[in-house]
């Protein structure tokens, strides 16, 4: 991991810093963007690169995808992407609220639908069910599509309170035998959700989730972590002074993860910088 990239435009940026960028956190590298919109297209043309080279080697592939506020550039770049046969592509879902009374469009899944799914032609689509009777019951089918055979790739968020999917700080376990749980969303996620376009008009967060969990998550040999928009730098900024993994902060299981964390300079920790 040599060198943090820097998107056009950072020149200035990086001037008004002294000493040398943080290349990775742990065994994440860190790839600095110029802001929300480079992000998305720095994200999704690395996401498509992996994704043409295991079509190139494998009769099909399987990749999970979140959604998010945070995710919108990317997804919306990763549709435009050429070359890509998403017919050879299972797609999956990180996770999703639970809540029979919520209308699908306030879903995760109708979110990752409408900026990916819907453009593209993946093999399969497979969501969590939202509004399945029992969400225990959910959960273990969920599950049992996951560990039908390796998961090849997987895109994340990292939330306000320090989530990765829905797995909350003091609610995580990193030895979980579970690959997806059902879990209570946390005050400050839903404070997040609150603010966040794709839910405003709902009027309320739902209570409950279903998450796939942290072993399931670092399982995937090729994870990308995407983290734009400033209202994220107070929890990128706390991680960055976790040097070993905490239950208390889910996302610093990342420092012994290998893969890709994509912030800009919006969300980028000032001791990141230099």
């Amino acid at each position: 991991m040599t060198g943090i990239d820097r998107g056009r435009g950072l020149s200035a940026l990086a001037a008004a810093y002294h000493g040398p960028m943080q290349t990775a956190y742990g065994r994440t590298k860190i790839t600095l963007c110029d802001d929300y919109a480079d992000l998305g297209r720095r994200s999704a043309a690395a996401v498509a690169n992996d994704l043409r080279a295991l079509l190139g080697r494998k009769d099909t592939v399987r990749a999970v995808f979140a959604a998010g506020e945070s995710q919108g550039s990317f997804l919306e770049a990763l549709s435009r992407e050429p070359g890509i046969d998403w017919e050879r592509v299972d797609c999956f879902n990180i996770d999703d609220f639970w809540d029979v009374r919520m209308p699908v469009e306030f879903t995760c899944g109708r979110q990752t639908c409408r900026q990916l799914y819907d453009r593209i032609r993946a093999r399969s689509v497979n969501l969590v069910r939202f509004d399945a009777p029992d969400p225990q019951a959910e959960a273990a089918r969920f599950e049992a599509l996951l560990r039908a055979a390796p998961i090849d790739l997987l895109s994340q968020g990292i939330g306000t309170s320090g989530h990765l999917a829905l797995n909350e700080p003091n609610d995580t376990d990193f030895a979980d035998s579970r690959w997806v749980r059902v879990v209570e969303v946390c005050e400050q996620s839903k404070r997040q959700l609150r603010a966040d376009p794709n839910f405003q008009a709902l009027g309320y967060i739902p209570e409950k989730g279903i998450t796939m969990t942290i072993p399931a998550i670092v399982a995937v040999p090729r994870i990308y972590t995407i983290v734009p928009l400033g209202l994220k730098k107070p929890i990128l900024t706390r991680l960055a002074t976790f040097a070993q993994p905490s239950e208390d902060l889910p996302a610093s299981i990342l420092v012994q993860t290998p893969g890709e964390l994509f912030v800009d300079r919006d969300s980028c920790p000032d001791a990141w910088l230099g």
